[in-house]
């Protein structure tokens, strides 16, 4: 898995499918650790209820992850919604463990999550935001709040350096997330291969 760090914000379109092979000529299974603010735009959101509640997704500082995985097949409109909705599932079912990847890497800097689907809490102030999608292929957006600086008014929230973590530290959190999931990931495709199926 091809893994590319960049400073940038986030304002909803990068979770565009193929947006890194666009940007980045990578056409691989693929993660980008963006650092910078968020601003998700009306016009890139993908979350209906988000959406029709006008809803405001923003921070001043950030980690985004920007995972990307390159199986889903759309080349055959034959049962196309059937594995559109497949794709979509496996996308989800991904982002959940990549969040209980960040959950469990938190867990070693003495950081402990209430975990809500997909979303992290700490003493119920909101820690993260995320999302997946499915086009041509799969893609997943976890974000991060580094601090609870220009996250909207409406949500008590958390960052990472409230929590008195250093830049060090947060080096360390990325590339911890990064070498689990992938690890995961790869264990879970080596299971895949060796086992029996009827």
């Amino acid at each position: 898995m091809k893994i590319l760090k960049i400073y940038g914000n986030y304002d909803g379109s990068q979770i565009k499918p193929l947006w890194v092979k666009e940007k980045f000529n990578i056409e691989e299974d693929n993660i980008v650790v963006m650092i910078g603010a968020m601003d998700v735009k009306f016009e890139n959101m993908i979350d209906k209820e988000d959406l029709e509640n006008k809803k405001e997704i923003k921070g001043d500082e950030c980690i985004h992850f920007l995972i990307e995985h390159y199986d889903s097949e759309h080349n055959s409109t034959e049962h196309f919604t059937e594995k559109l909705n497949a794709n979509l599932r496996l996308a989800y079912y991904r982002q959940r463990l990549f969040v209980c990847c960040v959950e469990e890497i938190l867990k070693n800097f003495k950081i402990f999550c209430e975990r809500r689907g997909d979303d992290l809490y700490i003493n119920k102030k909101k820690l993260s935001v995320s999302i997946a999608t499915v086009g041509k292929t799969q893609k997943i957006h976890f974000g991060i709040n580094l601090s609870d600086k220009g996250t909207p008014s409406d949500v008590e929230t958390i960052g990472l350096k409230d929590l008195n973590l250093s830049e060090k530290d947060i080096e360390k959190f990325i590339d911890d997330v990064l070498n689990l999931y992938i690890d995961e990931t790869k264990k879970i495709e080596n299971d895949i291969k060796k086992t029996k199926i009827f």
